[in-house]
């Protein structure tokens, strides 16, 4: 890419409901002590959603805030990339477009793409190499909404790994020749050992509602309570292959970037990384020779899904971690099993 090419971060906004629910709280819905909750899971609270805390609703409010916080033209805007979560307020439906439609970016065109909860890395470099290629994209507005905590069973103890998830959305404006909080190079990475360990096996294409179904669940009410949650075929066989696989895909998709982005590792000074458990996200940063002091964990909000790493970096400037001029990795992960990291170099 040529290195006169630059697009820099216009500004960010972020959304998390207000209403939150507390380790102590939580517990006895998961049937797992607060004390593990707490410790071993890295959840003091996390953010709980009501009836309008939707994907696109929440993708929405964040693009309208960011509107009105940058006073951008929409007409300004010459593409949307909705870079969160395919599970939204209906089947067969182009959130991007109903945001183009609501903002009022009527010359721009939008469109989504589905990449789990690596869905803002994705998003960042495809929205940057767009821009190399097409020189009449000069305003790109990424964002994305994301509640698949709806779809998680409590009462399936092989989800616990999912007992963090929350509501949460975010957007972003990209600016071509824009000087500040510029986009460097991202790293990607796809286990696909990985690819039919977490689906939702009911409700799409091989298994539509039938009367026959509807039936069943008439005569039983725990197949109702299921139909619109995750299923794990393989929980002993993915534990145990995520247990080996998640550190290095982890620290992989991270190396990978830096080295796209012609810097080591130890050159990153602040990394927002998607919520995982404590240990595991303190593991990834001693892999990666990061001190402790250059992330921000969120005990407190719990894994917001694609708005997470941007969280991550949003207490890091507010606690003054980061500052012009400062390395930035944000990175990405979700099931699949898929990894992303973004360099960004922030301020001026």
């Amino acid at each position: 890419m040529d290195n006169d090419f630059k697009v820099g971060i216009v500004d960010y906004t972020l959304y998390t409901p207000e209403k939150t629910i507390t380790a102590e709280e939580l517990s006895p819905l998961v049937s797992i002590p607060a004390e593990v909750l707490r410790e071993k899971m890295g959840i003091n609270k996390k953010h709980v959603g009501g009836k309008d805390d939707q994907p696109g609703i929440m993708a929405l409010k964040c693009c309208n805030d960011l509107l009105k916080k940058t006073g951008f033209n929409p007409m300004d805007i010459d593409m949307i990339l909705y870079a969160g979560e395919s599970y939204a307020e209906y089947v067969c439906w182009t959130v991007g477009v109903m945001i183009q439609e609501r903002i009022g970016a009527k010359k721009a065109y939008a469109w989504d793409l589905s990449f789990r909860c690596a869905g803002l890395p994705l998003g960042l470099k495809i929205a940057r190499e767009m821009m190399y290629a097409d020189k009449g994209l000069k305003n790109v507005l990424v964002c994305g909404g994301n509640n698949n905590c709806q779809l998680v069973d409590y009462k399936d103890r092989f989800q616990s790994f999912m007992f963090n998830m929350a509501p949460g959305a975010f957007a972003t404006i990209l600016r071509r020749d824009y000087d500040r909080n510029l986009l460097l190079e991202t790293g990607i990475i796809t286990d696909s050992s990985f690819c039919n360990d977490v689906i939702g096996s009911t409700g799409g294409s091989l298994q539509p509602l039938t009367q026959d179904l509807v039936k069943e669940m008439a005569e039983d009410p725990e197949k109702t309570r299921r139909w619109n949650l995750l299923t794990l075929p393989d929980p002993e066989g993915m534990k145990k292959r995520l247990a080996e696989a998640s550190l290095p895909d982890f620290t992989g998709t991270v190396e990978l970037a830096c080295k796209r982005s012609g810097i080591k590792t130890s050159d990153i000074d602040f990394i927002g990384i998607v919520h995982i458990g404590n240990r595991a996200h303190f593991a990834v940063l001693d892999a990666l020779g990061i001190a402790k002091e250059k992330t921000v964990f969120l005990w407190d909000d719990g894994h917001c899904g694609h708005a997470d790493p941007l969280i991550s970096l949003d207490y890091g400037i507010k606690e003054g971690k980061v500052k012009d001029g400062d390395l930035v990795a944000l990175v990405g992960a979700g099931t699949g099993y898929v990894f992303g990291c973004t360099i960004v170099r922030w301020g001026k």
